[in-house]
C-alpha cells in the first residue's frame, strides 16, 4: 500500500479524482437543497452530506500531509524546501487576501444597508403609512358603526309605530333607510338568529351574501355591534340586533381598500 501511494500515476489519478469530484458533489448538493427540495430527513441528502464529509476530511487530510512533509523537508534543510515554503506562503496569501477583501466589502454593505433599512427617515416614513392606514381602517369602522346603528333604529321605530309589518314592509323600510345613509352602504339584509337570509335591501344580492358566524351571531344577540372585517372581499360588514321585532338582525357591508388594510399586517 506504501509503494502504491508513492507510485506517481496513482498520485495523480487521485488528485484528478478529486477536482473532478468537488464540482460534481457541489452540484448534486444544490439539487438536493433547491430544485429536488430533499426533506431534512430523506435518505439522498443524508447519503449526499456524507460524501461532502468524506470529501472534505479527505481534502484536509491530504492538504495537512503536505504541509507536513514541508515542514520536515525544511527541517531537514533539504534541496528546494525554503522556495517550496515560500512559494506556498505566497500562493496562500494570495487566496487569501481576496477572501478577506470580499468579506471586509460584504461586512460594510450589510451593515450601511442595514443602518439605511432602520434609518431615522426610514423609521418616519413607515410609521407615517402605518398611521394613515390605521386612521383609514377606523374611519370606515366607526362610519359603519354609526351607520348600522342608525339604520336599525330607524326599522325599530318604524316597527314600534306599526306593530303589523311583514317582510314586504321591511323590505321598503330597509330600501329607503339604506337610501338615506349619506356615507352608502353596499349592502343591507334583515336574517334571522340561524343566520338564514329573510330580506334583501337596494342592490344586495343573494351571491354576494355572506352569512356570519354563529360566534358573531352569539355577540350580536348580546346587545353588541359586531364588526367584521373582511380585508380579502374589500368591505367591512356590521351585525346587530333589531330589538323591536322577534329573531331579526341588521346585516349591512360597506365596500373598502382592502390592499391598504392588507398592509397594515
Amino acid at each position: 500500500m506504501l509503494r502504491l501511494r508513492r507510485a506517481r500515476r496513482v498520485q495523480s489519478g487521485a488528485t484528478i479524482a478529486l477536482v473532478v469530484l468537488g464540482p460534481i458533489l457541489a452540484f448534486l448538493t444544490y439539487l438536493a437543497l433547491g430544485p429536488l427540495g430533499e426533506a431534512a430527513d430523506s435518505n439522498g441528502l443524508r447519503l449526499i452530506l456524507l460524501a461532502d464529509l468524506v470529501y472534505f476530511l479527505l481534502l484536509a487530510g491530504l492538504v495537512l500531509t503536505r504541509l507536513a512533509g514541508m515542514i520536515a523537508a525544511r527541517r531537514a534543510k533539504s534541496a528546494g524546501s525554503r522556495l517550496h515554503l515560500r512559494l506556498t506562503g505566497v500562493f496562500a496569501g494570495i487566496a487569501l487576501v481576496p477572501t478577506i477583501l470580499v468579506a471586509i466589502f460584504a461586512g460594510l454593505t450589510v451593515n450601511i444597508g442595514l443602518e439605511g433599512w432602520f434609518s431615522d427617515r426610514v423609521s418616519r416614513v413607515v410609521g407615517t403609512s402605518l398611521s394613515a392606514a390605521e386612521a383609514y381602517r377606523d374611519e370606515h369602522r366607526d362610519d359603519l358603526i354609526e351607520d348600522a346603528e342608525a339604520l336599525a333604529a330607524y326599522l325599530n321605530l318604524s316597527r314600534q309605530a306599526s306593530f303589523l309589518i311583514d317582510d314586504g314592509e321591511i323590505r321598503q323600510l330597509l330600501t329607503q333607510g339604506q337610501a338615506r345613509v349619506q356615507r352608502g352602504l353596499r349592502e343591507a339584509y334583515v336574517i334571522d338568529g340561524s343566520g338564514q337570509l329573510r330580506v334583501r335591501g337596494e342592490r344586495s344580492y343573494l351571491f354576494d351574501f355572506e352569512a356570519p358566524s354563529q360566534a358573531d351571531l352569539d355577540r350580536a344577540r348580546g346587545g353588541e355591534t359586531v364588526l367584521i372585517e373582511d380585508w380579502n372581499n374589500n368591505e367591512f360588514r356590521a351585525l346587530l340586533l333589531l330589538a323591536a321585532y322577534t329573531d331579526r338582525y341588521l346585516y349591512v357591508s360597506r365596500e373598502v381598500d382592502g390592499n391598504i388594510l392588507n398592509l397594515l399586517d
